[in-house]
């Protein structure tokens, strides 16, 4: 899992407020729970992998909250793994990253099935393909180029900061006539909309309300991080779809 940067991506800082529009068509993705089933490739496949090392499910959990807050990236939870003794000694940890890192070097089976075809049509009809990424730098860089997806997109953008969107397309809508944003958030499109009321927003949602209700113990890590976008309110109107089959080209 090696996390070099793409030549096209850019680290965010403060954004000027632009209003006018310039020329061409854009389409503004999100990458997790929009573009890539983040649930299933970290909280069940990346934990499960763990689990074969012997790390027991709280240390893991307990480990993956210690260091979340200054961005998750491997190397930097098996650190905190030895930290906390689960993990004795570098041997084991070297083996670890080197089997992990070889286990997940392809990521493009968990982009959700409609993704390549909507990319691929998008980029036929002239759309300019955007990425708006939450998350790590380097770790959401990762994600990306390990599905296969940094070469489809003109720009990829990833941002630290929570509700940073709305700023970030500050910069992006002086150079087209069109935009519009797919996003699983809808705190992020009410930002972005409510800066640049043109803006068409798509909120999309990978999991069905059914899929929260199960026997404890499956859904939890299954819908972990998506379900908990199905309780945040819009403010804003956005068009209600569950692929990118329903959104227009």
């Amino acid at each position: 899992m090696h996390t070099h940067d793409e030549p096209r991506q850019t680290r965010v800082g403060k954004a000027e407020n632009v209003v006018a529009y310039g020329q061409g068509r854009a389409i503004l993705l999100d990458f997790d729970h929009t573009l890539f089933d983040t649930d299933r490739f970290f909280w069940v496949d990346l934990k499960s992998a763990f689990a074969r090392f012997g790390v027991p499910e709280d240390a893991w959990e307990k480990s993956y909250e210690a260091i979340w807050p200054v961005g998750y990236s491997l190397a930097k939870h098996l650190d905190e793994l030895e930290r906390l003794g689960v993990i004795a000694g570098q041997d084991i940890r070297r083996t670890m990253f080197d089997t992990l890192d070889a286990d997940f070097s392809d990521l493009r089976p968990y982009l959700f099935p409609d993704v390549p075809a909507f990319l691929e049509a998008a980029r036929q009809r002239g759309f300019d393909l955007i990425l708006l990424s939450f998350g790590d730098p380097a770790w959401q860089s990762y994600k990306v180029r390990a599905s296969g997806l940094a070469p489809l997109f003109q720009k990829i953008v990833y941002t630290v900061k929570q509700g940073g969107k709305g700023e970030l397309l500050d910069d992006l809508s002086s150079s087209y006539a069109e935009l519009c944003a797919i996003d699983n958030n809808p705190a992020d499109l009410d930002s972005m909309k409510a800066r640049h009321s043109k803006l068409q927003t798509h909120l999309i949602c990978r999991v069905k309300p059914s899929d929260s209700e199960g026997p404890t113990g499956l859904v939890p890590d299954r819908f972990r991080e998506a379900a908990r976008y199905l309780s945040i309110p819009s403010r804003l109107s956005h068009h209600r779809c569950w692929s990118l089959d329903e959104v227009p080209l």
